[in-house]
């Protein structure tokens, strides 16, 4: 690896700050309509117009704004991304990123102790963090479209009942649903994020919401209240470690009817746990917020036998725009 590339990643904090302050302040949907100048960007957004324009050049240097005579544009992939009222909108995902700025300032103390360095209650503490939580998993996938593919290739045409197991927004969900008239699904999760989950519905899943039960349902300590034919869980088993796993994967066995199925969507890690690059950089923020990490389909594998599951199998998404993968298991 040469110099310029260990010093562009030694740097990355500032084009992210730069981005993240850009989406609160608004900047991007101050330019969704029309391009501007500095001192017209500046009073849109409520800041000083020098500063304004600093910033503007340095997101002009990225491929983020476009400057033509001393006026900004957007981008045609920031108008589809960065805007909030595009439907790709991932602004959700980047506030949540910024909202994390001090712990990862606390990354030295978290691989000293071993220990996350805040509360690992998945943000259900506070009602804001919960949503600004929810909403960053659900502009995340609607953005990349991990939703859409999913449905697309996960086949669910002999199943007529499933659950999406701390579901939180219920994106995957919805997708589902529209592609399967004859499916029904249920919503498990914590009762901050329902809470979440009910307004989403209610904003963009008008036509499935009547096929959709949401259940409060804490997998640490409930039993499953209702079999179903089908068990989903996306981006769960990276939050805990790995005895809560396997006892998770029990949960899930005993909450499938015979013949049923689990699908499991995750970084799923290669033995040596540094490949995909994406899961081994995103298990430090695991380390910081969480009791878990990214793991290995030989891990994931070993849960699931104890648990008395069946016919694994790995379905790697494709690579770009995706880092995750699918494992599928039956319950005999």
């Amino acid at each position: 690896m040469d110099f310029s590339k260990i010093a562009a990643m030694a740097a990355g904090h500032a084009e992210a700050r730069a981005i993240q302050t850009a989406v609160r302040l608004g900047l991007f949907d101050a330019l969704a309509s029309e391009a501007c100048d500095a001192v017209a960007l500046a009073r849109v957004i409520r800041c000083e117009p020098r500063a304004t324009a600093i910033l503007a050049d340095a997101l002009a240097s990225l491929g983020l704004l476009e400057k033509n005579s001393a006026r900004y544009s957007l981008s045609a992939g920031t108008a589809r991304h960065l805007v909030a009222a595009s439907p790709e909108y991932l602004g959700g995902m980047i506030l949540f990123d910024a909202a994390l700025w001090d712990e990862w300032g606390r990354l030295e103390d978290a691989i000293r102790t071993g220990r996350a360095v805040r509360d690992p209650d998945m943000f259900q503490s506070d009602p804001a963090a919960t949503e600004r939580f929810i909403r960053a998993m659900d502009s995340l996938v609607r953005a990349r479209g991990d939703a859409g593919w999913t449905a697309a290739h996960l086949n669910l045409a002999r199943t007529r009942s499933m659950v999406d197991l701390g579901g939180g927004p219920g994106t995957y969900l919805i997708e589902f649903l529209r592609k399967y008239p004859e499916l029904r699904g249920e919503l498990w999760d914590l009762p901050g994020a329902l809470a979440i989950a009910r307004r989403i519905l209610k904003e963009r899943a008008a036509d499935v919401i009547d096929r959709i039960e949401l259940r409060q349902f804490d997998y640490h300590r409930d039993p499953p209240p209702t079999r179903v034919d089908a068990v989903f869980l996306s981006n769960i088993i990276h939050s805990e470690n790995e005895r809560d796993n396997l006892r998770l994967m029990h949960t899930c066995y005993q909450t499938l009817n015979p013949g049923g199925f689990v699908a499991i969507k995750d970084h799923v890690m290669d033995d040596a746990m540094t490949t995909p690059a994406s899961g081994a950089v995103f298990s430090l923020y695991l380390l910081l917020t969480t009791c878990g990490r990214d793991y290995s389909f030989t891990e994931i594998e070993r849960w699931l036998a104890q648990a008395g599951f069946a016919a694994p199998e790995l379905i790697p998404l494709p690579t770009p725009p995706f880092s995750s993968s699918i494992i599928t298991a039956v319950r005999p």
